[in-house]
């Protein structure tokens, strides 16, 4: 059996993203090597983007907010919708008496809460919905920080792993190296 190549693996760690894709390209048939190559791509294609993620993200809901505020109806109306829906399952599967009854005045209490919803976006879309999108873009930073964080750990997991030879994917964001290697092994 061979001897893995600790200091290879190790460098790959510390040369992101060139170690990764040089070991891709030239040491592809040492296998430890090349699944911690994969490990350490995977943590760059992940910091690549969480920040492109909450970019779209954020400038969605400030687009929407300003543009389109009763886009925020369609969470509100599948949240009424949920119970709704099942109790018309239990009522189909149960066929009480009356059943229908209730899911009939399930469904008119969710369209009234539908149309209450309504009123206060209308009512709020002058004043307080064109800040619901930067608010939102401004809070979900500390998000992005919280995932490079989790990234910085999973980086320094990855490191002791080549550094004691072992073959073990990295924390929390492992499962996109393995996928990696799977495919390029």
């Amino acid at each position: 059996m061979e001897k893995p190549n600790r200091l290879l693996a190790a460098l790959i760690y510390l040369l992101l993203p060139i170690g990764p894709l040089l070991v891709m390209l030239f040491w592809r048939r040492d296998k430890f090597t090349l699944f911690h190559a994969c490990q350490a791509l995977g943590l760059v294609l992940i910091a690549i983007f969480i920040p492109l993620g909450w970019i779209a993200l954020g400038w969605t809901l400030t687009l929407a907010s300003v543009d389109a505020p009763l886009l925020y109806l369609a969470p509100i109306a599948l949240a009424l919708a949920i119970p709704v829906f099942r109790r018309q399952a239990r009522a189909a599967r149960y066929r009480d008496r009356g059943s229908w009854l209730k899911v009939t005045v399930a469904g008119l209490v969710a369209l009234a809460l539908l149309y209450v919803s309504y009123l206060v976006v209308n009512w709020l879309t002058p004043f307080v919905l064109p800040l619901v999108g930067p608010l939102f873009l401004m809070s979900a930073f500390s998000l992005v920080m919280a995932g490079y964080v989790v990234l910085v750990a999973a980086w320094l997991a990855g490191l002791a792993n080549a550094l004691r030879a072992r073959p073990n994917p990295v924390p929390v964001f492992g499962g996109l190296g393995m996928r990696l290697f799977a495919r390029l092994a």
